[in-house]
């Protein structure tokens, strides 16, 4: 008499074969390797008899025990484990194989006819169940592709959940080690860059800040932990938070990198883990710099547009490798019109094709061939000259390897910018006049179309909102530096905006999302008499040009 198994019962297959519009055949070209785990010949038998049936499986092996099956899952996509063996019997087996990393789909035989065990062996983990004596080549063949699709769905899945998971935290160490500069000085300009090394899309341990204190003195960090990673991100964040508290709770600049020292101790995971910092303090009348570096490249003040590194010989050793070290500062006055470009090792350490290493001169000489290029007036886009650096540092290194941050302050004097204001009352067409006297100011100064048409966009919804709802007479203010132009709207109440969730059907409500849209940055200052809300627009220009392309 010829034995058969079976699927559970006819819902289950039904189900499974109505879930899947195209069938069977269109789960792969390839057909599942399969490993038969049956001590009883007769059994073994009948299960290679009944995939010949249908032709689809042609890759069957068979082992007689679960000691045997553990060493052979690498070489398979599905397991058919009868739940009886020499080595084991009921779920013991199914648990053995379901310890395996990366175990392949598992679909459970028994011969149960209460089909209990097969149900408990599913919640277990197993991909299916079959009952000895009820089934047919078709079933049977189904069963075990639909497994190895299932297991291979849920394999997919939990990767695609790690991978959110991964980039989850990137993100989360990414707002960590790349902060907004806290400046309130017009004439200042922080443009940072940041590359992971070799492309990778892992946080290394780079970081850096800038926070300009009460008294005007702007501080800058820049810092390198060893290593890259998660570990050494979340270390590098303990510095730079550390540094920024340190900084805003007045701490003096000498007795910063001591404490920084003592942190990294504290909080680093590996006794040999270090860190290189270069930090600077530019004073309050930007007539100097104080420069300390512990183990660290020392920044590059440019003039006009001549770069030249500054000292190093109070070059101290790097964070992490001796406590009660300390870090003497150096004294630099600085130009009238001056930059800094603050950055880590990973710009200078690249190797090029034939191996020699960029360092120091190297950078000196790429920085200064884009600096003459783009010309005198080449603060006013200092995003096009780090972009056009990046670029030529890449071309000779592309096996660098190392992570990578930048950090470029440019100044502009005061008597170099240019500003206006205007004082209105509260009234419907006050709004028109603001674009109107914008626009004379903008247009009298050459500024792109592009970005006078989103300050007038900007200034007009600001505008209408003191109208609106401070209902005082307001005032507007518009200052240019090259760079960008500030837009201030002073009225006389308190109630900061609020932005709202945007409702395309909402009569109102639009004009703070287009704000949000236009400007790089707006923020509201309090004061006695009512509050100023000050937006940020980028000034559109042409691109620095590359000698290299």
């Amino acid at each position: 008499m010829t034995k058969a198994y079976s699927a559970p019962h006819e819902g289950v297959v039904s189900e499974t074969v109505a879930g899947t519009s195209t069938g069977p055949d269109a789960l792969g070209s390839s057909s599942p390797r399969v490993l038969l785990v049956e001590d009883d010949d007769g059994d073994a038998f009948l299960v290679e008899e009944l995939l010949a049936e249908v032709g689809e499986i042609p890759d069957l092996l068979r082992v007689s025990s679960i000691a045997e099956a553990t060493g052979r899952l690498g070489q398979v996509d599905c397991v058919l484990l009868d739940m009886n063996l020499p080595d084991s019997s009921g779920l013991d087996g199914l648990a053995r194989l379901l310890e395996v990393v990366d175990h392949p789909a598992v679909v459970v035989l028994t011969g149960d006819l209460d089909e209990t065990r097969g149900r408990a062996a599913v919640a277990a983990g197993a991909e299916d169940y079959l009952i000895k004596g009820k089934v047919n080549g078709r079933l049977l063949t189904r069963a075990v592709q639909y497994a190895v699709e299932r297991r291979r769905a849920d394999r997919l899945t939990r990767q695609l959940q790690e991978a959110r998971a991964q980039e989850r935290e990137n993100r989360r160490l990414g707002r960590g080690l790349l902060p907004t500069a806290l400046l309130r000085d017009p004439a200042l300009t922080v443009t940072t860059r940041y590359q992971p090394g070799e492309k990778r899309l892992l946080l290394g341990g780079d970081f850096y800040d800038a926070i300009e204190t009460d008294d005007g003195t702007v501080h800058v960090i820049i810092g390198d932990v060893s290593g890259h990673g998660p570990d050494e991100a979340a270390i590098g964040v303990s510095l730079r938070i550390a540094w920024r508290t340190l900084i805003l709770a007045g701490m003096p600049a000498a007795h910063v990198l001591p404490i920084l020292d003592q942190v990294l101790v504290t909080e680093r995971h590996d006794t040999i883990l270090f860190t290189t910092v270069a930090m600077v303090s530019v004073a309050a009348d930007r007539s100097h710099v104080d420069l300390y570096l512990a183990g660290h490249p020392p920044p590059l003040l440019i003039d006009g547009v001549r770069p030249r590194p500054l000292p190093d010989h109070a070059l101290g050793v790097p964070l992490g490798v001796r406590l009660g070290t300390t870090w003497p500062s150096i004294r630099v006055p600085l130009p009238a019109n001056w930059a800094l470009l603050l950055y880590t090792d990973g710009l200078v350490e690249a190797r090029d094709d034939d191996g020699e290493v960029l360092w120091t001169d190297g950078l000196l000489d790429l920085l200064g061939s884009r600096l003459h290029t783009a010309g005198p007036a080449w603060d006013a886009r200092p995003d096009d000259l780090l972009d056009a650096l990046l670029a030529a540092v890449d071309r000779r290194a592309p096996l660098r390897g190392d992570d990578l941050a930048v950090a470029l302050i440019t100044h502009i004097p005061a008597e170099a910018r240019q500003r206006a204001e205007w004082a209105y009352d509260p009234t419907p067409g006050a709004s028109v006049r603001v674009r109107r006297d914008l626009l004379s100011f903008l247009s009298d100064r050459g500024i792109h179309p592009d970005t006078t048409d989103d300050a007038l966009l900007v200034a007009s919804e600001l505008a209408s909102n003191a109208v609106d709802h401070a209902r005082t007479r307001f005032g507007v203010a518009a200052a240019l530096d090259g760079r960008s132009l500030r837009l201030e709207v002073t009225d006389g109440s308190p109630a900061e905006p609020l932005l709202q969730v945007l409702d395309v059907h909402a009569p109102r409500g639009r004009g703070l999302q287009m704000v949000d849209t236009l400007a790089t940055e707006w923020t509201v200052r309090h004061h006695e008499t009512g509050k100023t809300v000050v937006a940020e627009i980028a000034i559109t220009t042409e691109a620095v040009s590359d000698p290299d392309t």
